[in-house]
This record gives C-alpha cells, sequence and structure tokens, in this order.
C-alpha cells in the first residue's frame, strides 16, 4: 500500500493500531522516510480538509443562510506529476495547475487539532488545504514553501 503515514493514521491520540505496530516492532512513516520515498518516486497521498479545491459546496443553515462546507479527501504527490485533489466522498476531483506556492495560513482545523492550515497559491487561484502536522514537511517539500515550522 503507498501513501503517507496520515492515510494510517487517525487525527486522534494513539490508536490501538499505533500500540499494535509498536508491539509487533513495525515502525511509523516519518517525514523523512516520506521525502525520501517522494524523492525515490513512490507516489504519496496526504489526506486532507478543504473548502475551495474542486470548487465550494454550500449547506444551509438555515433561514436562508448558506455556509461553504469542508470536504475531506487526498492530494497525490509524485514526481513529474500535476498534484491532484480527489474528494473522498462524491467523486469530485481537481488537477492543480503550476506554479506553486504554500503558505501557512492562521488559525486551527475545527475538530482536528493535528492538523495545520495552509494557503495554496496555484497557477489558477489560491485555496484553502488543512493536512496532519506531521505531513506539513512533506506538502512544503513537494509544493514549496520552505521547511516551515514545525
Amino acid at each position: 500500500m503507498t501513501g503517507s503515514r496520515a492515510e494510517r493514521r487517525s487525527a486522534g491520540t494513539e490508536t490501538m493500531l499505533d500500540v499494535l505496530l509498536r508491539w509487533t516492532w513495525i515502525r511509523r512513516r516519518t517525514p523523512a522516510r516520506d521525502i525520501a520515498d517522494f524523492d525515490a518516486g513512490q507516489p504519496l497521498r496526504v489526506v486532507g480538509f478543504t473548502q475551495t479545491i474542486g470548487g465550494t459546496v454550500k449547506v444551509s443553515v438555515g433561514k436562508g443562510k448558506q455556509v461553504a462546507r469542508s470536504r475531506q479527501g487526498y492530494l497525490r504527490l509524485a514526481i513529474g506529476e500535476t498534484p491532484v485533489w480527489s474528494d473522498a466522498r462524491g467523486g469530485r476531483s481537481a488537477t492543480l495547475q503550476a506554479p506553486f506556492r504554500l503558505k501557512p495560513a492562521a488559525g486551527k482545523v475545527r475538530l482536528a487539532p493535528k492538523f495545520e492550515r495552509y494557503e495554496l497559491v496555484t497557477g489558477a487561484g489560491t485555496y484553502d488545504l488543512a493536512v496532519p502536522k506531521k505531513d506539513g514537511e512533506l506538502l512544503r517539500h513537494a509544493l514549496g514553501g520552505g521547511p516551515g515550522p514545525r
């Protein structure tokens, strides 16, 4: 199975899977290992949330008001390929256009304390993106934005 550790890790504290893997001496993915695999040509998927990539989905909150809804999905990263965002549900996907610039964004991710926000500037526009903090280093490496804070 290819992909980043974020695909096999929940956003909460240590899970039962983490405990079982530790007992069996199977090591979890690390940011350095993800970057090495990416540089070696292995495609990786980083799970995350967005409101804007692939179009905004609005939901009614009553009294005729609508707000943008965050959608869960993943960003597929591979050397020599254009990054592609795919929603976890609904089959929506979007191909991102170069050049890329990744900037940390202020604010916390609601109900996901181990995630961090980014502003992803592409050739086609600016999008919001929230990914696990441990995958931020891989994202910065793949899309630009420098080493940044951990």
